[in-house]
């Protein structure tokens, strides 16, 4: 059984690899915001990119202390629509935190409590661009927060990688509508499946007819946006 296993997640990796391998080159600067433990920013440095990871929660930056690479950094900073400080909620999961409070009404329940929260400091991303250079791939994982981050955004990223979930479909829609150019196209996986849902690369409207269709029940991705050549 424990072999098995280690074939499945051996499998997983690879596919996985190969999936990000086709978004990420070598020596690419990926943000990687909104990181928790690491496990995007690994993937990213297996494909020899440059990896620079934000996350606020003081239980996951123990786990990004553990990645030793000499093109990986971390900062114990959230991202999000001001320069400051602001409280964090924290869940009894790890995997779990966020600035929004609709997030937290959506999702509580016996198995999700929120009793915990810490201060931290958060940054716009265009301060972390000021900062560190525009990267050619970032990935936006915040737990409802997306719209605040990208409202604020006023450079153009190659890609942009960010989470949906049902509780906030129409948030989605509204960062779809928010990055959309003449130059830019979308695509989508869902739950963390290293597949593209569409063959080919659509436009914002076209993306957009698509989400509508889909089933809100349990609703849960990822959006990838590229910017092409004009």
């Amino acid at each position: 059984m424990y072999e098995k296993l280690k074939k499945i997640l051996k499998w997983n990796y690879y596919q996985n690899k190969k999936f990000y391998k086709s978004l990420i080159n070598k020596d690419d600067l990926c943000f990687d915001i909104g990181a928790n433990v690491g496990t995007k920013s690994k993937l990213f440095l297996s494909l020899n990119a440059r990896v620079i990871a934000f996350e606020p929660q003081s239980t996951c930056i123990e786990h990004l202390k553990k990645i030793k690479h000499p093109q990986f950094s971390y900062f114990k900073w959230g991202v999000g629509a001001i320069n400051g400080v602001q409280k964090l909620q924290l869940a009894n999961h790890i995997e779990v935190a966020t600035f929004s409070q609709n997030f937290i009404d959506f999702f509580k329940n016996e198995n999700l409590q929120w009793n915990q929260n810490e201060n931290v400091t958060i940054k716009k991303i265009d301060t972390l661009i000021d900062e560190f250079g525009i990267p050619d791939y970032c990935k936006i994982d915040v737990e409802g927060y997306e719209y605040n981050i990208l409202s604020h955004l006023n450079h153009q990223i190659p890609i942009i990688e960010f989470e949906f979930t049902e509780a906030f479909f129409s948030e989605t829609i509204k960062c779809i509508k928010l990055l959309d150019t003449s130059n830019r196209v979308y695509n989508y996986n869902l739950n963390e499946c290293p597949k593209f849902e569409l063959e080919s690369w659509v436009p914002a409207k076209e993306i957009i007819t698509i989400f509508k269709k889909l089933p809100k029940t349990r609703l849960h991705g990822n959006i990838f946006v590229k910017q092409c050549p004009i």
